[in-house]
């Protein structure tokens, strides 16, 4: 479990600090610091995180830990916080707004009561899967379960969310190629699954759709469910994932019941 090893980092400390990083020591812990992880692999100790682009980071306020930062200023602290190993939970209040948490217990127990959810399965129950393509479309299921009564039908701009299927998309917008997922399948490597990115979903999804069936859908930026992660509560549509700095990232999801 070492991509949730969550330490609470006081915010005007790390704050404080944002100049500094570059010296700076790792929060209490490990005495040779965290370790980092580069993309779908484990990094090594006092690895820096590289310079944000312009392009980079979230594009709109996030409220991290109650706190409210603007776009800029909140991807100057994760920046800091990725530099020390440190991982967030991402997810939406029932207004839209964006929150972000340090801590697992933190992010569970707001989602518990905004949208009165248990908490996320860590790690997710990973089971056999059937995987079928049809046209651009990509269906994941457990394989020991029957398959679901609701059918997806035409493809349209962000359709609403269906019973059964949580959806993820190629592009913005719920566009191009789609990737189903039911209640309770959970992809540890997204690299395995069939897609349009290099043949397979790893670093694919930029628009995302939980199933009103489930609890929430849950993505995380590494395979085999490590690194920051994004709640998607049941029912709950995100037509453009580059606004929460979640686009072509994903590399491991699970649809948890």
């Amino acid at each position: 479990m070492r991509g949730l090893r969550f330490r609470w980092v006081p915010i005007l400390f790390a704050l404080a600090l944002l100049g500094l990083m570059g010296a700076a020591p790792p929060p209490d812990g490990d005495p040779q610091g965290p370790a980092p992880a580069t993309p779908d692999t484990p990094g090594r100790p006092g690895v820096m995180a590289e310079p944000l682009t312009q392009t980079e980071g979230v594009q709109v306020p996030v409220i991290l830990d109650g706190l409210r930062y603007e776009p800029e200023e909140f991807n100057r602290i994760q920046a800091t916080l990725n530099r020390w190993g440190i991982h967030l939970c991402f997810t939406f209040s029932r207004n839209g707004a964006l929150h972000a948490f340090s801590t697992k217990e933190a992010c569970d127990r707001f989602l518990q009561e905004e949208w009165g959810n248990p908490p996320i399965a860590y790690p997710p129950p990973v089971r056999p899967l059937r995987v079928w393509i049809e046209g651009n479309v990509v269906r994941v299921e457990p394989a020991d379960e029957a398959p679901p009564s609701g059918s997806l039908g035409p493809q349209q701009l962000c359709p609403p969310p269906d019973p059964f299927w949580s959806r993820n998309w190629e592009h913005i917008h719920c566009q191009g190629w789609e990737l189903g997922v039911n209640a309770g399948g959970a992809l540890s490597d997204l690299r395995q699954v069939p897609g349009p990115c290099a043949g397979n979903w790893n670093d694919c999804i930029s628009s995302a759709q939980a199933a009103t069936g489930i609890s929430q859908l849950v993505m995380w930026e590494h395979i085999n469910f490590q690194g920051n992660y994004l709640a998607i509560p049941r029912g709950w549509t995100a037509p453009d994932l580059r606004e929460f700095n979640w686009n072509d990232r994903a590399s491991s999801l699970y649809a948890q019941p």
